[in-house]
């Protein structure tokens, strides 16, 4: 069939569709109604896909391997590759980045096919927001060395999210956590953090490997290393003065851009494993809902959700939050949207919750004699500006027998 003739036939159909919606309106039940407007949506993503088919292994395949071929090259031909990418980051090869590219190409392979798979959903996210600030497109590839591309990743020390804030770092760049909600999962959010972050590096160095390689040990473990190699500002001087970790962090981020453009070279292919829904839209909900209850209202799997909503840690939306955007699939965004906007909509109803009980995410004290904010933070470890911020205090002064919400530490 013709694009033309592609065009042609969305078109009527989408016409066909909406003569539908408008001759069942006045006979059907709201939320059937409401799935018909979405269906609008749904249509024209389906026309879409049609002309825009995500390629499989076979179509990637342009080499013919077979399928337990693992291909090896030669050092002229990683440099040469590399060189090729044309990157506004200096794509180095040496011996520190052979290993690295053997790991993501040979010895971590099903790895890479997953992030491989995972990266048509996140990477247009990050190269979205890269594009705005006018930062170079390869920093995306520090979110696969940092946690394969997984929004839940937690480290041993406490670093959670896609990109790994600590938690003082995150709160420094605007992402609240809670036991609740932790922003630091969540994608968008995270990415503009980090984004930030490398681009105030930036202004500092001048040099985008030592502003990768801060992102990982820290600007003070830069600034010594410079410092001891005779105030060298180059990655491969100072690497010798770095943290062991960091010292091998810019090659992992050289080898994964490598294997992430070069997979096919390799005979890696995206997985097909993963069901991930590329076509989504954020609606903003509040605490009337959990994603239990919007699971049931859209017809949808929880976990499916809960995959496109990783800072909901328990799937609830805690109280002191007010609206927060929930990403969905396309259609059920558009779906909850209509439902929303209809002024007969009551969401206390079967498939919701009716009953609001209190968020598990705080505990409540009350002040004693003689307490104060200091003294009441000490006690529970926090800081005295959390407590104030968490119960909209204005000033320092407690009243004896006042209820204080304290969160609860993730």
């Amino acid at each position: 069939m013709k694009l033309g003739s592609i065009f042609i036939f969305g078109v009527s159909l989408i016409l066909s569709t909406a003569t539908s919606v408008f001759a069942q309106q006045q006979v059907l039940p709201v939320k059937a109604n409401q799935e018909m407007l979405s269906l609008l949506d749904s249509t024209t993503l389906k026309i879409r896909n049609k002309l825009y088919e995500t390629p499989d292994a076979g179509d990637l395949n342009i080499y013919g391997f077979d399928p337990g071929d693992v291909p090896i090259y030669t050092d002229s031909a990683y440099a040469y590759r590399l060189q090729s990418l044309e990157s506004e980051i200096p794509m180095d090869y040496n011996e520190f980045v052979r290993p690295y590219i053997d790991l993501y190409t040979i010895k971590r392979r099903k790895l890479t096919s997953k992030m491989l798979s995972l990266s048509t959903y996140y990477f247009p996210i990050f190269e979205e927001i890269l594009d705005r600030e006018g930062m170079p497109q390869e920093l995306k590839y520090l979110a696969v060395i940092e946690s394969a591309l997984n929004p839940n990743a937690v480290s041993r020390v406490g670093a959670a999210g896609m990109w790994q804030f600590m938690r003082a770092t995150g709160r420094m760049y605007g992402l609240s956590h809670s036991n609740a909600y932790d922003e630091r999962r969540d994608v968008m959010k995270a990415t503009e953090a980090a984004i930030k972050y490398l681009r105030n590096s930036y202004r500092i160095y001048g040099d985008w490997l030592l502003v990768i390689a801060s992102y990982n040990c820290g600007p003070g473990n830069v600034n010594k290393a410079i410092k001891r190699a005779g105030n060298v500002k180059n990655f491969w001087v100072i690497q010798k003065y770095l943290p062991a970790e960091t010292r091998g962090y810019v090659p992992a981020f050289i080898g994964a851009a490598y294997a992430m453009n070069y997979a096919s070279e390799h005979n890696i292919y995206p997985s097909t494993e993963l069901a991930i829904e590329t076509h989504t839209d954020t609606v903003y909900v509040d605490n009337r809902y959990n994603l239990r209850t919007l699971a049931t209202l859209l017809d949808m799997d929880i976990e499916q959700i809960k995959l496109m909503n990783p800072a909901l840690k328990q799937g609830v939306i805690p109280f002191y939050q007010g609206k927060i955007p929930v990403t969905l699939p396309y259609s059920k965004a558009m779906l909850l949207t209509s439902m929303l906007a209809t002024p007969d909509f009551k969401p206390a109803t079967d498939y919701l919750l009716a009953e609001r009980k209190p968020s598990p995410d705080y505990i409540l004290h009350k002040v004693k004699r003689g307490e104060n904010l200091s003294s009441i933070a000490r006690k529970y470890r926090i800081q005295a500006n959390d407590i104030k911020s968490w119960n909209k205090l204005s000033g320092n002064k407690l009243t004896t027998g006042k209820q204080l919400k304290i969160q609860k530490r993730g």
